[in-house]
């Protein structure tokens, strides 16, 4: 049997079109294959840019032996964690209860009818000595165990399949008993974890963690906070010390702008090169915020950069943006980043060069990685300058691959980002470019029905692109967050919005929305062939959890119309969150956001059209809280403010009594 991948234009997949294995996609056929020839299946899911993917591609799907082997003795499947990302929560959480360390390459070990009973991540080709079989081995092992002992893996797949199930609703609890207190809970914790250091929550490998700072960012408006010095001291270090290293640290891409995926050292050294839109989108957005609380010129540098690099190497607001840029270029992970002190004395002079070089923090391979640091004799603004004479000169390197495929849940994020990054440095053009972003996502990813797709490959029409929980919920929330500063660009916008949004969301309630407990499923009824189970997702991964996301749109909703209902909402699945914020609080930092900005309130803010170039310029001034503005020409001020019940109001004209009333 050929390798039947070659026929699907996605990239991941073509990208293991001409090895030895027989790769089949996830679908019917495969599951009828297993059936027919009494094989288990072996599922293999990662994605583009992954680096740990092509490795395992290169030193085993490639070898004709190991080909020849996992073909006799599984049938194989291949997943694009990005098409099908149902698929990859359950085998994820599988891989979890098997006592194995998350990640990608995936693979999963599986009945022929797809449950799972054994799985892990990497496998290397030979024995490293460092406590992982290799895959000859692996293979070999699991397809006798197979032969000899089957029930017992029936035994083991109906085992985890039932503890999937379980833990979609093991935290949920039948009352309401969210407490406020939560919160401040949520924040000690979160502050205990923060490294002093060098800033983050974790040790190696350390990632951004924008949600929890964006948490923080969110309770530190509220007045429990304000009046205490010391916690609201302790929420501005972890922030600050986190965003410094974040914005000066290899795990920001100087040269070219954009952010990595995680590094793999604690003080940020040494990143892990791949480059994935919605990380990149989330911190454009904490940056935003913390730029309008903090004035920090290197956030506003950060949020410019990056921009820039967007709209330069993955997209634009007209056509959607790609989903991920590579860790690779010719086959070896950031080689088109990294920098010999030869080609750095070339490009910066011989003095200054080999200064800078000798600088930078060491890489395992010698080579060096630019980023700002701290030198008596090369100013901040000097090694600005420097980043751009290395761009000059990188561009000139072949670039890593770059994954075309349009992912609706990442663009979504991106219509946020242009949002906050407006309000942030008081520029009306982003929320253009969050307009026109949102007009291309209505074209292509919109159905007659106001279902939504998941994702859209450029020059090819796709099939059975069916949205997901987080496709739903991140347009929705953005779409909200847009509709509620619209007003600034385009006069009568905000309707349109919001009026879409509540479309969008009858289809949430109709296909996602649990009848019987709290919380919503992460894939809807219809999509085939189905995982194993449906699954709940409660918990932030590297994008916030759908769940979490539908906690903000209820809360907007309620305090934008004051209809029962949406309180109603709101309270029924915050039964599945009370449990967690006991135990885990940092894991649900999206959730708390959304909790944290229900207890404060949202503030209606209504302004004379001619003020609106003087509204945005000031708008930095504002507490990081959520504004609902809307214009009225027929005000005798300028400006008029609302309190979440409506209940009274206070007009001023001019606009910093009014900056003066709101942070008093």
């Amino acid at each position: 049997m050929d390798n039947l991948i070659y026929p699907y234009p996605n990239s991941y997949l073509k990208q293991h079109s001409d090895q030895y294995v027989n790769w089949m996609p996830w679908s019917a056929q495969a599951f009828e294959k297993a059936q027919k020839e009494n094989k288990p299946i072996l599922i293999s899911i990662g994605y583009a840019a992954c680096h740990w993917c092509q490795e395992m591609s290169r030193n085993c799907y490639q070898d004709s032996y190991i080909g020849k082997l996992m073909n006799r003795h599984f049938v194989c499947v291949l997943i694009d964690k990005e098409v099908r990302p149902d698929l990859d929560h359950t085998y994820m959480e599988a891989i979890r209860m098997f006592d194995q360390s998350p990640g990608w390459p995936l693979h999963a070990f599986c009945l022929p009818d797809g449950r799972p009973f054994w799985g892990g991540t990497y496998f290397p080709k030979e024995d490293l000595s460092n406590g992982i079989a290799p895959w000859p081995q692996v293979i070999i092992r699991i397809s006798e165990h197979y032969k000899n002992n089957k029930n017992e893996l029936i035994e083991n797949a109906e085992s985890v399949i039932a503890n999937i199930i379980h833990s979609n609703d093991a935290n949920c609890s039948s009352v309401i008993s969210w407490e406020n207190e939560f919160l401040f809970r949520a924040v000690q914790k979160i502050i205990a974890l923060h490294d002093n250091e060098f800033g983050g929550f974790t040790s190696a490998p350390k990632f951004p963690s924008p949600m929890k700072l964006d948490f923080l960012l969110s309770i530190s408006e509220s007045q429990k906070v304000r009046v205490n010095p010391q916690i609201s001291r302790s929420i501005s270090k972890c922030i600050n010390k986190t965003l410094s290293f974040l914005s000066t640290s290899a795990i920001f891409d100087h040269v070219g702008g954009g952010f990595f995926r995680y590094a793999t050292q604690k003080d940020w050294s040494l990143p892990h090169y791949e480059k994935i839109l919605s990380e990149n989108a989330l911190l454009i957005a904490t940056f935003s915020n913390a730029y309008r609380k903090y004035r920090n010129k290197d956030y506003s540098r950060i949020i410019l950069e990056t921009l820039s690099w967007l709209n330069r190497e993955m997209g634009t607001p007209q056509t959607g943006y790609a989903s991920s840029l590579s860790a690779e270029s010719e086959n070896k992970e950031g080689a088109y980043y990294e920098w010999q002190k030869s080609e750095m004395i070339d490009c910066l002079g011989a003095n200054i060069g080999e200064h800078y070089f000798q600088s930078l923090p060491d890489q395992p391979n010698g080579k060096k990685l630019p980023q700002l640091i701290t030198s008596e004799k090369i100013s901040k603004d000097t090694q600005i300058k420097f980043f751009q004479t290395l761009q000059i000169h990188r561009n000139q390197r072949t670039k890593p691959f770059l994954d075309q495929k349009r992912l609706l849940a990442s663009n979504a994020l991106m219509i946020r980002s242009y949002t906050d990054a407006a309000l942030a440095l008081g520029k009306i053009s982003f929320i253009r470019d969050a307009c026109l972003l949102e007009s291309w996502i209505h074209k292509e990813m919109i159905n007659e029905d106001f279902s939504l797709k998941s994702f859209s490959l450029v020059d090819y029409e796709e099939m059975g692109s069916k949205g997901f929980l987080d496709d739903y919920a991140f347009y929705i929330e953005s779409i909200l967050h847009l509709a509620s500063v619209s007003e600034l660009y385009l006069e009568g916008s905000s309707k349109k919005f919001i009026e879409k949004g509540m479309a969008i969301l009858d289809v949430i309630f109709s296909k996602f929305k649990d009848s019987e407990k709290a919380g919503f499923f992460f894939s809807d009824l219809s999509i085939a062939p189905p995982p194993p189970c449906r699954t709940k997702i409660w918990y932030d991964n590297a994008i916030p959890s759908g769940n979490s996301s539908i906690l903000r749109i209820f809360s907007m909703l309620y305090h934008l119309t004051h209809e029962k209902k949406w309180k109603e909402e709101f309270d029924h699945i915050s039964r599945g969150y009370s449990k967690i914020a006991q135990k885990l609080p940092e894991a649900i930092s999206h959730a708390l956001s959304a909790f944290s900005q229900s207890a404060i309130g949202m503030i209606n803010l209504s302004f004379k059209k001619e003020m609106k170039d003087e509204l945005i310029k000031e708008f930095h001034k504002f507490p990081i809280r959520t504004f609902w503005l809307k214009t009225d020409s027929q005000m005798a001020s300028n400006y008029k403010v609302k309190n979440a019940d409506k209940l009274k109001t206070w007009e001023f004209n001019d606009i910093q009594s009014l900056v003066d009333f709101l942070n008093d």
